[in-house]
């Protein structure tokens, strides 16, 4: 093949997505930080299938019909910074290509190129080590080395190569990734997406039912879907593991023994027993205490936990709210992202007008923020991301909200954390200057110093510290605090370490999470104020999942 129309691309990027899609699972736990919410599989994925929904209503198949589809379905799926910089490297891709109706070898390294640049300008601050950097070697190869082929499968025959050969690199080029003993995981989804053209690119055409289904799923009429939704959920975790099993001298007790402790744990319960693994599906109110019992006899091979009532919530609220502004009679309208329902009262309570919900593992997409932003009725927003891996998403759904209507003034204060986008709405005051609160509400961002509890799903290393899997971690404003096997402790120690170098904090609050009991959360205030005299505590649930306390120190 030595050319390339448009209704070959998106049989190609349809094969693309599907190769991408199968191999999420992996990308996910390719995460720095051996915690449970690894996201970047999946918010690589949603643009993937977002851009295919795009091509599904597309009545046109010439290529610059079709890369205008793909680089707007890109864009609106597109969740986390992964996400955001994949939609960038389409949409340069299509800018190379330009008006062309065939592209050859030569004209595909064009876009290549293209894609490279517009890709490393939408970051502030380019990361070599990352899918940025399998872009660029990918685009520069081919540029100073294919220049010869013409056809194709032996020009992706060349790139996918190149691709993953790339991938195994990025360790020595980001050295946290080396510690942690993985290669970077954009990188790596990006590596299967060149792989995916290959494939089409040799004949294999057909693509799983997984992506011929999704993305009819996702076009679903929202009516249908709340219809659905609408109904009373018994539990509201959705869990999922794969655990590999130690050696028991009676399996099948052991075995029995699970299934009735899941029994009394929740519904819709099934579990698989295949040599040493053990896979395990569950609905139920306590994840946590149904990873702890599993610990006890394997270790975790996969986590996969997902909060179905603020799925289904969240898809009622786009049908239920999109008519409605919200801010009135504001001067400033505020956005921000919540991971818990506790935490999302809180934050109401302080000023917010609308809470979108995400955070880890459920990374709002740009659609997401750019209606929300758009139901503000003030011409003034003030947007809290909450997550380093919101940001970039928050500041092009910005930019995309004053394409539309440019009166529309957005400001992203870059918060990383919900604690500093709490600690920022403290100083709100409506009747403020624009230009002085968001300096006000930086400054008190900045100020907060945060801790987050969680778990370690995997063997790892940080700073030179061995993490063993099943271990509590707690996670500071600069990584790793500490790690160990007792909860408590290891928060009493996070806080001594905060507070033995900044000793002029006062006030700690902590929120607990989906996995820990209001009296558990009691018994754990009252061990701090013994042990930490000179400190006020506040204890309230955040209802987030995953992380066990969000603990702010101010």
């Amino acid at each position: 093949m030595k050319r390339i129309n448009g209704k070959f691309f998106v049989a190609a990027f349809r094969k693309a997505a599907e190769r991408l899609l199968a191999n999420k699972d992996e990308i996910n736990a390719l995460n720095v930080f051996p915690v449970p919410d690894g996201d970047t599989g999946s918010n690589m994925s949603a643009a993937m299938i977002e851009a295919c929904e795009y091509l599904d209503r597309l009545k046109k198949d010439d290529l610059v019909s079709v890369l205008e589809s793909v680089k707007t379905g890109m864009l609106m799926g597109a969740r986390g910074n992964s996400g955001v910089i994949l939609s960038q490297i389409f949409r340069g891709f299509a800018e190379g290509i330009g008006n062309r109706k065939f592209v050859s070898t030569k004209a595909f390294t064009e876009g290549l190129i293209k894609a490279k640049e517009i890709a490393y300008r939408s970051v502030m601050k380019p990361v070599e080590g990352t899918m940025l950097t399998v872009m660029k070697v990918v685009a520069e190869t081919a540029n100073e080395h294919y220049t010869e082929l013409e056809d194709f499968e032996e020009y992706f025959d060349e790139m996918v190569k190149t691709a993953f050969e790339t991938v195994e690199k990025t360790p020595n080029l980001l050295p946290k990734l080396k510690e942690a003993g993985v290669v970077d995981s954009g990188a790596k989804g990006l590596a299967y997406i060149f792989e995916g053209f290959q494939l089409a690119i040799k004949g294999e055409l057909e693509v799983d039912s997984l992506i011929q289904q999704m993305p009819q799923a996702i076009g679903s009429s929202t009516e249908r879907i709340v219809e659905i939704v609408r109904e009373e959920l018994k539990y509201t975790y959705c869990t999922e593991l794969i655990v590999n099993l130690y050696d028991s001298e009676n399996p099948e007790e052991t075995s029995d023994e699970l299934k009735a402790f899941l029994e009394e744990m929740g519904d819709s319960i099934v579990m698989v027993n295949q040599d040493e693994f053990i896979k395990v599906h569950v609905h139920t109110d306590h994840p946590g205490d149904i990873i702890e019992k599993f610990l006890h006899v394997g270790f975790l091979q996969k986590v996969k936990i997902d909060n179905m009532k603020v799925q289904h919530e969240h898809i009622v609220d786009i049908q239920t709210k999109t008519s409605e502004l919200f801010g009135k009679g504001k001067k400033h309208g505020i956005v921000v992202i919540s991971p818990g329902e506790g935490l999302a009262d809180v934050l109401k309570s302080l000023g917010v007008d609308y809470t979108v919900r995400g955070g880890q593992t459920m990374n709002p997409s740009l659609k997401d923020l750019y209606e929300a932003i758009s139901h503000m009725e003030p011409d003034k927003v003030i947007v809290l991301p909450n997550n380093p891996n919101i940001i970039l998403t928050a500041k092009e759904a910005a930019n995309a909200v004053h394409d539309e209507n440019p009166k529309k003034e957005v400001y992203i204060i870059p918060t990383r954390t919900v604690q500093e986008g709490i600690s920022a709405m403290t100083v709100y005051n409506d009747d403020s200057d624009t230009k002085e609160l968001i300096e006000e509400m930086t400054q008190a961002a900045d100020a907060v110093t945060p801790i987050s509890i969680t778990y370690a799903v995997r063997d790892s290393s940080m700073k030179g510290k061995k993490i063993k899997k099943g271990e509590y971690i707690a996670i500071g404003k600069d990584g790793l605090l500490g790690s160990g096997k007792k909860l408590d402790k290891l928060v009493q120690d996070s806080i001594k370490a905060v507070i033995g170098k900044e000793s002029n904090r006062e006030v700690v609050t902590v929120f607990y999470g989906s996995d820990v009991s209001e009296e558990t959360a009691a018994k754990l205030a009252e061990t701090l104020s013994s042990n930490f005299s000179d400190l006020e505590f506040e204890i309230h649930s955040g209802g987030q999942p995953y992380y066990y306390y969000l603990i702010s120190i101010e």
